[in-house]
């Protein structure tokens, strides 16, 4: 009878090494599928932008599987149009990826409010006549700037998060409610 105990005894603890050898298979596998699963999630880059002048959103889907999608493209200029001029310009993508970064800080979920994107030569100049602090050269002529703020986030998180990813200008405009950010010079500047 002794005998009998000592075998089940060993044939649990084989079945013990191979039950904890499959968890680890299992598991293994999980977390690779769970892997994949996120990097072909991350692969689709959407940006939610509203426009506050057109009171219109626009989901512009513009990266997918290693790939700039025109159409997504498209719709971020469309949602960054000088709408004192009526014109769009092309975005550069460096200002579309550093918007998406911050959303990842933000949540995806979040819509960024355009206040101004794209600027013609002849809108930068009237700003420039009319408002304090409006550059000469500015970024938004290049498509390379804008100004936002997003609902629900506080502006100094907003601004903090631009910041900290350190990819370009940021100006802080707490009275007015809105950040700038571009993708020219590392710089900051507080106005109001």
């Amino acid at each position: 009878m002794s005998q009998d105990i000592i075998t089940d005894a060993k044939s649990i603890h084989i079945s013990r090494r191979s039950f904890l050898k499959k968890t680890a298979i299992i598991t293994g596998g999980a977390i690779v599928a769970q892997n994949e699963l996120f990097a072909s999630s991350s692969d689709v880059k959407t940006l939610k932008l509203h426009n506050i002048h057109q009171n219109k959103t626009y989901n512009a889907s513009f990266f997918e599987k290693d790939c700039y999608k025109l159409r997504g493209l498209f719709e971020v200029n469309k949602a960054f149009i000088d709408y004192r001029a009526h014109e769009i310009t092309r975005i550069d993508v460096d200002l579309i990826n550093l918007l998406y970064d911050i959303n990842l800080h933000i949540g995806l979920d979040k819509k960024f409010n355009v206040i101004s994107g794209y600027r013609s030569k002849h809108t930068n100049e009237a700003l420039r006549k009319s408002m304090r602090g409006v550059a000469k050269d500015s970024y938004h002529m290049q498509g390379k700037a804008v100004d936002i703020y997003v609902p629900g986030v506080r502006l100094r998180k907003l601004k903090d998060v631009a910041v900290g990813l350190g990819r370009g200008g940021v100006g802080y405009y707490p009275n007015s409610n809105f950040i700038h950010v571009d993708v020219g010079p590392v710089r900051t500047w507080r106005r109001g």
